[in-house]
């Protein structure tokens, strides 16, 4: 046969001990008040946490874009205006050739500058995770 809860078996007075029931749901709550609060700091520190972690990463990716940017030559010629002497107004196209070795050296420059800056960022992942793994507070244990 299946037990029967606890407030079942025993026999209670209505309105007997109302003093005694409210201070006990008074303790019960602000133990839930106090076990909320808590997990809210948890939740602000996370969130902290990692909104530094995205503020990095957005950094570091805004920074590649721009030199990215900055040291790639752009694919498209330049158009100037030539003045002739012919009632159609030519227009011819200039494109400025870049030697290859430019070319040769920026890449290097930007793929070598693109490794530093994912070292870094790995390496700054990897501390934030360690200090993360050492003070985790949001695991119960029971």
């Amino acid at each position: 046969m299946a037990s029967l809860p606890k407030n079942i078996l025993t026999f209670e007075e209505p309105f007997g001990d109302t003093n005694g029931r409210i201070t006990e749901l008074q303790t019960a709550s602000e133990g839930y008040r106090r076990l909320l609060e808590e997990k809210i700091e948890d939740l602000k520190v996370d969130a902290v946490e990692i909104g530094k972690q995205a503020l990095v990463i957005g950094g570091v990716i805004a920074v590649v874009y721009l030199l990215v940017d900055a040291l790639l030559p752009e694919d498209e010629p330049e158009i100037k205006a030539k003045n002739t002497s012919n009632v159609s107004g030519g227009i011819e196209r200039h494109t400025e050739k870049t030697s290859w070795v430019v070319k040769t050296v920026t890449s290097y420059a930007t793929t070598w500058l693109l490794g530093l800056a994912r070292q870094k960022l790995m390496d700054f992942l990897a501390t934030q995770q360690n200090t993360n793994a050492g003070t985790d507070t949001n695991e119960t244990s029971k």
